[in-house]
Formats: structure tokens, C-alpha cells, sequence
């Protein structure tokens, strides 16, 4: 996973370039560009909940996020 906090050459947090990549074992679908831009309760760490579900690392809470994003 690559990210970074300038996305048009400020830090800005309001939207963050991520690239995933990599199937994670198969368990991640590879080919797709996911946009959450407009998507209520996007947050990085419910990203971030989601790269560890995968590798069976279960948290009930990381961060300020409580459940991984269903689309990873």
C-alpha cells in the first residue's frame, strides 16, 4: 500500500491518493479503482481495518474507525 497526503501538491486531508497493491493471498480483488470522494464515513483507518481483516488481524476499533470498508 502506497498513500499520500498531497494530492494537489498541499497536505491536504480531505483526499488522499492510495494504491493497494497485490492480492493479499487472493483475498483482495485487484483490477478496480475504488473512489469513496463522495461516500459518507470515509475514513483512512477503516482502510486500514480492512488491510488487517485480511490478514486475520481482528479489531473491533482502529482509530476513529469502527468497521472496515465493505468494498476491499
Amino acid at each position: 500500500m502506497m498513500c499520500s497526503s498531497m494530492m494537489s501538491g498541499a497536505h491536504d486531508a480531505t483526499q488522499l491518493p492510495v494504491v493497494v497493491l497485490g492480492r493479499g493471498g487472493g483475498k483482495i480483488q485487484t483490477g478496480r479503482v475504488l473512489n469513496y470522494l463522495d461516500k459518507p464515513n470515509r475514513q483512512m483507518c477503516r482502510l486500514y481495518l480492512s488491510m488487517m481483516d485480511k490478514m486475520n488481524v481482528r479489531l473491533d476499533k482502529f482509530g476513529d474507525a469502527t468497521e472496515p470498508l465493505a468494498e476491499v
